[in-house]
């Protein structure tokens, strides 16, 4: 004769082991789930610096080729002199705020006039320190600069070209500024 309480044991043996099962299987998904949230959330959290990182590369690419910019350049016997006369009038020209795609750009003489920080104009060039071409922003962070030689035209005595030593700054687009 068959003994129904073994049965019935093994029966309830085996509902137990597809219940356990069952339940590592759901514990298993439980945990890959959070496991992808959390690298979707770090790696979603990384990809605005990384959009800030790479336009402040192009502002880098633009502050080394911005002085051979037929807007800044002097001559071709000077490959990377600035002509200040030329910043200057770019300074007043508000089309110019959009042309290349940045929240700063501006043009520091480093020496002779190391302690000068006023803003050029034309009323007092050459005695002044810097010229903010484009500022549409008040934090620019930290833009990308470069050594130059800032040159202009000297008309005393028989006319000559006189260079002092200078910094270019290009701040890129931030994501506040773009609406991001």
């Amino acid at each position: 004769m068959i003994n129904m309480r073994k049965i019935s044991k093994k029966n309830n043996n085996a509902q137990m082991k597809i219940q356990e099962m069952a339940f590592v299987l759901v514990a298993i998904m439980i945990f890959f789930g959070i496991v992808a949230i959390f690298y979707l959330k770090v790696s979603l959290s990384n990809l605005k610096g990384n959009v800030e990182l790479q336009r402040g590369q192009e502002a880098n690419e633009l502050v080394r080729k911005i002085s051979s910019a037929p807007e800044f350049y002097l001559n071709k016997e000077c490959d990377g002199c600035i002509d200040m006369d030329k910043v200057l009038l770019l300074k007043e020209r508000k089309n110019y705020q959009g042309f290349w795609n940045l929240d700063y750009l501006a043009v520091e003489v480093i020496y002779p006039n190391s302690n000068k920080t006023e803003e050029c104009t034309r009323s007092n060039f050459p005695n002044c320190g810097i010229v903010t071409i484009i500022n549409k922003t008040g934090n620019t962070g930290i833009p990308a600069s470069a050594f130059v030689a800032l040159c202009r035209q000297e008309f005393k005595q028989q006319g000559y070209v006189k260079c002092d030593l200078g910094k270019i700054y290009a701040s890129g687009k931030s994501l506040e500024s773009t609406g991001g």
